[in-house]
Protein backbone atom coordinates (compact mmCIF):
# COMPACT_ATOMS: atom_id res chain seq x y z
CA UNK A 1 0.00 0.00 0.00
CA UNK A 2 1.26 3.06 -0.86
CA UNK A 3 0.98 6.58 1.30
CA UNK A 4 -0.64 9.24 -0.57
CA UNK A 5 0.52 12.09 1.15
CA UNK A 6 2.87 12.56 -1.45
CA UNK A 7 0.69 12.39 -4.42
CA UNK A 8 -2.56 13.42 -2.74
CA UNK A 9 -1.24 17.13 -2.64
CA UNK A 10 0.42 17.97 -6.13
CA UNK A 11 -2.76 16.12 -7.21
CA UNK A 12 -5.30 18.77 -5.24
CA UNK A 13 -3.02 21.28 -6.24
CA UNK A 14 -3.25 20.65 -10.06
CA UNK A 15 -6.84 20.12 -9.82
CA UNK A 16 -7.27 23.48 -7.74
CA UNK A 17 -5.22 25.23 -10.37
CA UNK A 18 -7.15 24.01 -13.58
CA UNK A 19 -10.21 25.22 -11.95
CA UNK A 20 -8.90 28.84 -11.20
CA UNK A 21 -9.35 28.68 -7.59
CA UNK A 22 -6.92 30.33 -4.72
CA UNK A 23 -6.11 28.19 -1.88
CA UNK A 24 -8.63 31.22 -0.13
CA UNK A 25 -11.35 30.22 -2.45
CA UNK A 26 -11.05 26.61 -2.32
CA UNK A 27 -11.56 26.88 1.88
CA UNK A 28 -14.54 28.64 1.50
CA UNK A 29 -15.49 25.78 -0.60
CA UNK A 30 -14.59 23.01 1.04
CA UNK A 31 -14.66 24.20 4.85
CA UNK A 32 -10.82 23.50 5.47
CA UNK A 33 -8.55 26.20 6.09
CA UNK A 34 -6.17 27.61 3.91
CA UNK A 35 -3.60 26.66 6.24
CA UNK A 36 -4.22 23.23 6.24
CA UNK A 37 -5.05 23.06 2.16
CA UNK A 38 -1.28 24.91 1.74
CA UNK A 39 0.16 21.82 4.20
CA UNK A 40 -1.94 19.56 1.77
CA UNK A 41 -0.60 20.52 -1.44
CA UNK A 42 3.20 20.52 0.30
CA UNK A 43 2.79 16.86 1.36
CA UNK A 44 3.58 18.38 4.67
CA UNK A 45 0.60 16.83 6.14
CA UNK A 46 -1.65 13.67 5.48
CA UNK A 47 -5.27 14.80 5.43
CA UNK A 48 -7.72 13.33 7.42
CA UNK A 49 -10.05 11.01 5.40
CA UNK A 50 -12.75 13.31 6.41
CA UNK A 51 -10.68 16.39 5.07
CA UNK A 52 -9.73 15.10 2.20
CA UNK A 53 -13.23 14.08 0.86
CA UNK A 54 -14.34 17.55 1.63
CA UNK A 55 -11.65 18.85 -0.74
CA UNK A 56 -12.53 16.41 -3.52
CA UNK A 57 -15.94 17.20 -2.97
CA UNK A 58 -15.47 21.11 -3.27
CA UNK A 59 -13.14 20.26 -6.29
CA UNK A 60 -16.09 18.20 -8.19
CA UNK A 61 -14.09 15.30 -8.18
CA UNK A 62 -13.95 11.88 -6.56
CA UNK A 63 -11.73 11.50 -3.20
CA UNK A 64 -10.23 7.98 -5.80
CA UNK A 65 -9.00 11.16 -8.55
CA UNK A 66 -7.65 12.93 -6.42
CA UNK A 67 -5.16 9.36 -5.13
CA UNK A 68 -4.74 8.83 -9.10
CA UNK A 69 -1.16 9.86 -10.19
CA UNK A 70 -2.17 9.47 -13.97
CA UNK A 71 -4.38 8.52 -16.61
CA UNK A 72 -5.50 4.43 -16.35
CA UNK A 73 -4.59 2.33 -19.36
CA UNK A 74 -7.18 0.05 -20.93
CA UNK A 75 -5.57 -3.04 -18.80
CA UNK A 76 -4.58 -1.54 -16.04
CA UNK A 77 -3.50 -4.06 -13.19
CA UNK A 78 -2.80 -2.51 -9.59
CA UNK A 79 -0.74 -4.82 -7.49
CA UNK A 80 -1.93 -4.16 -3.33
CA UNK A 81 1.61 -2.82 -2.66
CA UNK A 82 1.01 -0.17 -5.14
CA UNK A 83 -2.63 0.66 -4.42
CA UNK A 84 -2.75 4.38 -2.96
CA UNK A 85 -4.72 5.15 0.28
CA UNK A 86 -5.39 7.01 2.45
CA UNK A 87 -4.71 7.04 6.35
CA UNK A 88 -6.74 9.02 8.68
CA UNK A 89 -3.48 9.72 11.24
CA UNK A 90 -6.41 10.24 13.93
CA UNK A 91 -8.41 6.87 13.57
CA UNK A 92 -6.31 4.77 11.35
CA UNK A 93 -9.06 4.19 8.87
CA UNK A 94 -7.84 3.30 5.23
CA UNK A 95 -9.84 4.17 2.30
CA UNK A 96 -8.39 2.15 -0.43
CA UNK A 97 -9.21 4.65 -3.89
CA UNK A 98 -10.03 1.39 -6.47
CA UNK A 99 -9.25 3.42 -10.01
CA UNK A 100 -12.02 1.83 -12.32
CA UNK A 101 -12.93 3.20 -15.64
CA UNK A 102 -16.34 1.96 -15.45
CA UNK A 103 -19.68 3.65 -16.46
CA UNK A 104 -17.67 7.10 -18.16
CA UNK A 105 -15.02 6.99 -15.06
CA UNK A 106 -19.08 8.04 -13.40
CA UNK A 107 -18.41 4.80 -11.24
CA UNK A 108 -16.03 5.52 -8.22
CA UNK A 109 -15.15 2.23 -5.93
CA UNK A 110 -13.71 2.31 -2.70
CA UNK A 111 -12.67 0.52 0.09
CA UNK A 112 -12.66 1.02 3.77
CA UNK A 113 -10.89 -0.33 6.55
CA UNK A 114 -12.07 0.79 10.13
CA UNK A 115 -10.05 -0.74 13.15
CA UNK A 116 -11.90 -1.61 16.40
CA UNK A 117 -13.67 0.84 17.68
CA UNK A 118 -12.72 3.80 14.88
CA UNK A 119 -15.39 6.03 12.65
CA UNK A 120 -14.88 7.48 9.56
CA UNK A 121 -16.35 10.72 11.33
CA UNK A 122 -18.96 12.08 9.74
CA UNK A 123 -18.88 13.21 5.75
CA UNK A 124 -20.82 15.89 4.40
CA UNK A 125 -23.93 15.40 2.20
CA UNK A 126 -23.12 14.47 -1.75
CA UNK A 127 -23.72 15.95 -4.31
CA UNK A 128 -27.21 16.18 -5.77
CA UNK A 129 -27.94 13.20 -8.00
CA UNK A 130 -24.92 11.21 -6.59
CA UNK A 131 -26.22 7.20 -5.96
CA UNK A 132 -24.43 5.10 -2.95
CA UNK A 133 -23.72 1.43 -2.39
CA UNK A 134 -22.22 0.16 0.92
CA UNK A 135 -21.83 -3.61 1.08
CA UNK A 136 -20.03 -5.07 4.35
CA UNK A 137 -17.01 -7.42 3.43
CA UNK A 138 -16.42 -8.61 7.11
CA UNK A 139 -17.01 -7.30 10.55
CA UNK A 140 -20.28 -5.51 11.91
CA UNK A 141 -20.45 -1.73 10.38
CA UNK A 142 -22.64 1.00 12.23
CA UNK A 143 -23.46 3.01 9.22
CA UNK A 144 -25.41 6.60 9.78
CA UNK A 145 -27.39 7.97 7.84
CA UNK A 146 -28.28 11.81 8.18
CA UNK A 147 -28.55 10.36 11.85
CA UNK A 148 -30.30 7.03 11.17
CA UNK A 149 -28.29 4.23 12.46
CA UNK A 150 -28.11 0.87 10.09
CA UNK A 151 -26.32 -2.07 11.13
CA UNK A 152 -25.33 -4.21 8.72
CA UNK A 153 -23.05 -7.27 8.40
CA UNK A 154 -20.99 -9.34 6.01
CA UNK A 155 -22.86 -9.42 3.10
CA UNK A 156 -25.11 -6.88 3.72
CA UNK A 157 -25.91 -3.85 1.22
CA UNK A 158 -27.23 -0.51 1.82
CA UNK A 159 -28.16 1.83 -1.00
CA UNK A 160 -28.78 5.65 -0.47
CA UNK A 161 -28.98 9.26 -3.05
CA UNK A 162 -27.02 10.99 0.02
CA UNK A 163 -28.37 14.24 0.53
CA UNK A 164 -27.63 14.15 3.75
CA UNK A 165 -24.40 13.08 5.79
CA UNK A 166 -22.76 9.96 6.43
CA UNK A 167 -20.69 8.03 8.90
CA UNK A 168 -19.54 4.52 8.84
CA UNK A 169 -18.63 3.04 12.50
CA UNK A 170 -16.73 0.22 14.14
CA UNK A 171 -18.17 -0.21 17.21
CA UNK A 172 -16.78 -3.62 17.84
CA UNK A 173 -13.73 -3.15 20.26
CA UNK A 174 -12.04 -6.28 19.21
CA UNK A 175 -12.89 -6.94 15.38
CA UNK A 176 -11.99 -4.60 12.19
CA UNK A 177 -14.54 -3.61 10.15
CA UNK A 178 -14.10 -3.84 6.09
CA UNK A 179 -16.66 -2.42 3.59
CA UNK A 180 -16.51 -1.78 -0.13
CA UNK A 181 -18.84 1.63 -1.64
CA UNK A 182 -19.21 2.10 -5.09
CA UNK A 183 -20.83 5.91 -6.08
CA UNK A 184 -22.64 6.17 -9.25
CA UNK A 185 -22.44 9.98 -10.13
CA UNK A 186 -23.51 9.55 -13.71
CA UNK A 187 -26.77 11.78 -12.43
CA UNK A 188 -24.98 14.40 -11.49
CA UNK A 189 -25.88 17.46 -13.56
Amino acid sequence: MTDPAGAIGPNIRRRRQQLGLSLDALAKTSGVSSTMLSEVERGVKNPTVKLAYQIARALGCTLTDLLEEQPSSPVTVVRAEQRRALVDPDSGVVRHGLPARLLNNNLEIAWYSLPPGQSSGELSANRSGVIELVTVLGGTLTFVLGGERYTLRPGDCVTYGPQTTTEYRNEDPREPCELLLLGDTSRVA
